[in-house]
């Protein structure tokens, strides 16, 4: 099974308690979307490699995270900003690329990263990224990320 990216906008402050906190529970988000990883693979240029730094490009979230893809990663709400422009600009350009069916498969999961990013770009929050469990059970045993809820 491919990858899901799970994409949430969250506070900074909450940033900051999940890093202090030795075991720091759920993190709070304000929204939460979720995807196909394989939005990073998109060949629309420039939409495909904005779409890969958009789920893929950040500073760890925690040093005990751990994803045998990549680990948690979290972007600051600078940087967060900046890509929501990058987002909207190169969907734009992208539309007259994005014919029928391609428009109808990949539209309503590229719509879910450019809401996100338009939250947090927003409300100055940050964008949390992290891929689903494995389906490998010893992977997914030792598999780190955070368990988001939405506040």
């Amino acid at each position: 099974m491919p990858y899901r990216a799970v994409l949430a906008s969250v506070p900074v402050d909450e940033i900051a308690r999940y890093r202090a906190e030795p075991s720091p529970g759920p993190l709070a988000a304000t929204s939460v979307e979720e995807c196909p990883h394989d939005l990073t693979a998109t060949d629309i240029h420039p939409l495909g490699d904005v779409l890969a730094e958009a789920i893929d490009i950040g500073q760890p979230l925690r040093n005990d995270a751990w994803h045998p893809l990549r680990a948690p990663l979290v972007v600051d709400p600078e940087t967060v900003m900046a890509r929501s422009m990058k987002l909207e600009q190169a969907w734009a350009e992208a539309q007259p690329q994005l014919g029928g069916m391609l428009a109808e498969m990949l539209g309503a999961d590229i719509d879910k990263v450019r809401a996100v990013y338009a939250q947090a770009s927003r409300d100055g929050e940050t964008v949390v990224t992290f891929l689903s469990v494995p389906d490998d059970p010893e992977r997914a045993a030792r598999t780190l990320i955070p368990d988001i809820h939405v506040d």
